[in-house]
């Protein structure tokens, strides 16, 4: 991959362990524009051993850099929503990582997944796919562009979510009060929520987003929101099953 221009790092917290070798951050969401609209995005980091493999990929400050890196060596970006990816590049130019991201999803700006593509992965997940971390299970939900989630089967299990399933029970530091204002209205400020843009865009079939009941998962961390912690599926299942 030739070098590009990276996005900079925006504001972002430090890197918290939930569980034992799992980590999480919360950062920044800038849209471009005029308008300042800015909103929270999370990045989950799965240590196994000395290997890191980062899942919804935060470019992080050389602070919060650092600190990633005395947890052990990025070796993995495993991309899971078809509209996030933005700094995946980044940490395959700084760390030579391994980009990983579902069959069928496109590294294109915006909505349009039919633009050019400005970096080709190094694996098209399917459900087939052994994943680079011990113990973890990849779940899609079709779509334009589909969508992954992946289960670690620890704590009664983890289930790492991308933009399918996520907990904004308020507005948090990184929103500016125009994101508040527009994510408040298109419905995304809702605790155990169904991605309200990516339902609309992707049009994944309804079976697919109920098949995730049938999936043991105690806790979620979401891409956008605060994590769940215990009766977790329990939380979103009125969520799931209202869908229609």
């Amino acid at each position: 991959m030739a070098n590009r221009n990276h996005p900079p790092a925006l504001a972002h917290g430090e890197l918290h362990e939930l569980f034992p070798d799992v980590f999480f951050v919360t950062g920044t969401m800038r849209m471009p524009g005029p308008v300042p609209i800015r909103f929270s995005r999370n990045m989950t980091v799965v240590r196994d051993g000395e290997q890191l493999t980062l899942i919804n990929s935060v470019r992080l400050d050389d602070e919060g850099l650092d600190a990633l890196d005395s947890l052990g060596r990025v070796t993995d970006v495993v991309r899971l929503a078809g509209y996030h990816g933005v700094d995946d590049p980044f940490y395959k130019e700084r760390y030579g990582a391994k980009v990983w991201t579902v069959a069928g999803q496109r590294y294109a700006s915006g909505f349009d997944q039919r633009g050019a593509s400005y970096l080709t992965p190094d694996v098209e997940m399917t459900l087939a796919t052994e994943l680079p971390m011990e113990g973890a299970t990849l779940h899609v939900i079709a779509g334009n562009p589909p969508e992954g989630l992946v289960l670690l089967e620890r704590g009664g299990g983890v289930l790492i979510a991308g933009d399918a399933l996520q907990n904004w029970q308020a507005a948090d530091e990184y929103f500016s009060w125009p994101g508040k204002v527009m994510m408040r209205k298109m419905g995304f400020i809702r605790p155990h929520n169904i991605g309200p843009a990516w339902f609309k865009q992707t049009k994944p079939p309804v079976d697919d987003v109920k098949a995730l009941l049938d999936i043991e998962f105690e806790h979620v961390l979401p891409a956008h929101g605060a994590p769940v912690r215990g009766r977790a599926r329990d939380s979103y299942r009125p969520g799931i099953e209202a869908l229609a």
